[in-house]
């Protein structure tokens, strides 16, 4: 059965936990900058509560192009994926996402060239996740958000190219929308999607909870989901609403056909 997630950071946690959703998608550089303490006591209650944190989202605390630049290190950030990964299994995590889009953009014609850097970061990255008992989901972003993986396709070959058991990639609706990606893709790559997000996909750069009200016609989507038999996690990764029980609501509403 699919699990329902609401996307926030740590301070709504509570409200994702009230609303009625089956999870909690939360930032990862937020996690790995607590300090011990903080991180524990966040950790014991996420325990006690029983919601589980099972996606983590943003891998890296990176907002400026990096992969494709002079200032690339493989190793700057090594230290930083094994406390993230660390705390990620101690508090429950199962996924961590890495979409970056600016970290990872393209900077001119001869960025490809230097592809293995991003490809070789990602198996370091990968090989601590499977230590730590975690799954890396490469998030293909559209174009008004990164120059570099854009669709499922394109994500699937960096798969294969890195070769490690716990990569796999998503689809997020936003970003098959701005791709002009066909939505069947899900279906046709099912076996290496592992998460799934939406929200109302046309706004930009607001990110609304989906109603039943848009201008969006979610059937496509719901259609394409049972034809795959996705049975994984799905998060609703919107802004934060002010009425979380009812944006909850107003997504059920969209959704039910799948949950």
């Amino acid at each position: 059965m699919m699990k329902l997630g609401g996307f926030g950071r740590i301070a709504d946690y509570d409200n994702i936990k009230q609303s009625g959703f089956d999870y909690a998608e939360l930032d990862v550089p937020e996690i790995e900058e607590l300090s011990e303490k903080e991180f524990q006591a966040f950790c014991d209650k996420v325990h006690k509560d029983a919601f589980p944190v099972l996606t983590g989202a943003r891998a890296l605390p990176i907002a400026d192009p990096w992969f494709f630049t002079d200032r690339f290190s493989m190793m700057e950030y090594k230290g930083y994926l094994e406390r993230a990964c660390h705390r990620a299994n101690l508090i429950g995590m199962k996924k961590i996402i890495l979409g970056n889009g600016k970290a990872r953009s393209l900077i001119d014609e001869n960025s490809m060239g230097m592809e293995n850097r991003f490809i070789d970061f990602l198996r370091m990255f990968s090989e601590i996740a499977w230590k730590h008992e975690l799954e890396v989901i490469l998030e293909p972003l559209g174009p008004k958000y990164s120059n570099y993986i854009n669709t499922l396709p394109e994500a699937v070959r960096i798969i294969h190219e890195v070769n490690m058991p716990n990569l796999f990639t998503m689809a997020d609706l936003r970003h098959l929308y701005w791709s002009k990606e066909s939505l069947e893709d899900i279906a046709t790559y099912v076996e290496y999607v592992h998460h799934i997000h939406v929200d109302y996909p046309k706004a930009y750069p607001e990110r609304p909870f989906p109603t039943v009200e848009d201008d969006f016609d979610y059937t496509e989507l719901l259609n394409v989901l049972k034809k795959s038999g996705y049975q994984g996690t799905l998060t609703i990764e919107a802004d934060i609403p002010e009425d979380w029980k009812r944006a909850y609501a107003d997504t059920v509403k969209v959704l039910n056909d799948v949950l």
